[in-house]
């Protein structure tokens, strides 16, 4: 560990485009924001209408400007 802790860039609403992983290429809001990961709303919505939410790791996104 290098002691000094990383600036958290992301807030609550921002827009995000996944970068890593099996989701890689999907799209969503950030609802929260924690110190080594954020909750996310995904745009795409399960076949009952309900939203998808999931937890990613700050290194596996990257926010849309």
């Amino acid at each position: 560990m290098s002691g000094e802790a990383e600036e958290i860039l992301v807030q609550p609403g921002d827009s995000i485009e996944i970068v890593a992983g099996a989701m890689s290429g999907e799209t969503g809001t950030v609802i929260a924001v924690y110190n080594n990961s954020a909750a996310i709303e995904l745009s795409a919505k399960e076949s009952n209408g309900k939203p998808r939410k999931t937890v990613l790791s700050h290194k596996k996104y990257k926010v849309m400007s």
